[in-house]
């Protein structure tokens, strides 16, 4: 299959759905689901991706072909992860997550392999910005990938939710001396005790930089 509209139409086979039936999943017309399968026009934004989850697929599956691991042709689309504000962490680590509207809320594609719960958030301030060349380093801006199920150590980069605070924090978390600690890298800012009352978020898995 070379072109993406083979690949729509396939899928749809597979999943034993009619054009009129996709298109209801999908939001658009019959007559847009034979123009993308006819490859006459690509879905976009999002389209794409309401046209994934209805197919089962990745979007780079469906534009591109692409394909992950041996011969397994379609990329789980579980990697599909919500993009959730800074000061919407917290709320969304309660469990305030299932109010989103998701037709409106921003979705991004982790990189990496990630547990079903993990969610992406834009770092806010500088506490996690090196001062020194060459360090790892998370300046403003960066988009973070947070993954609740993730194995805590010693040196994790995490996002915690301090006692006394209602704004989650990123940190490093260290086990020293029977102490627990969140560090920043940026040494302009102190070192907090992580207290029986805090509580970690989820571990920090990877970042990116958009152009």
């Amino acid at each position: 299959m070379t072109t993406s509209g083979q690949r729509i139409k396939s899928r749809r086979i597979e999943k034993n759905l009619t054009q009129r039936a996709l298109g209801e999943l999908v939001g658009v017309s019959a007559t847009s689901i034979t123009y993308w399968e006819n490859a006459e026009v690509e879905p976009k934004n999002k389209h794409l991706s309401a046209l994934s989850r209805a197919l089962d697929c990745a979007p780079d599956y469906i534009l591109h072909g692409a394909t992950f691991g041996g011969e397994v042709s379609i990329a789980p689309i579980h990697s599909r992860i919500p993009l959730i504000r800074w000061n919407e962490v917290n709320a969304y680590y309660q469990g305030d997550y299932m109010k989103l509207d998701k037709e409106t809320v921003d979705w991004l594609y982790c990189p990496v392999q990630c547990g079903e719960n993990t969610f992406a958030t834009t770092v806010n301030g500088d506490s996690m910005t090196s001062p020194y060349p060459n360090n790892k380093s998370y300046p403003a801006g960066i988009i973070i990938f947070i993954d609740p199920d993730a194995p805590l150590v010693s040196g994790s980069r995490v996002m915690a939710k301090l006692e006394d605070s209602e704004e989650a924090t990123f940190k490093e978390y260290i086990e020293d001396g029977g102490k627990k600690l969140l560090k920043p890298i940026n040494p302009q800012y102190a070192i907090e005790a992580f207290t029986d009352g805090s509580k970690i978020i989820g571990v920090v898995i990877g970042s990116f930089v958009a152009e």
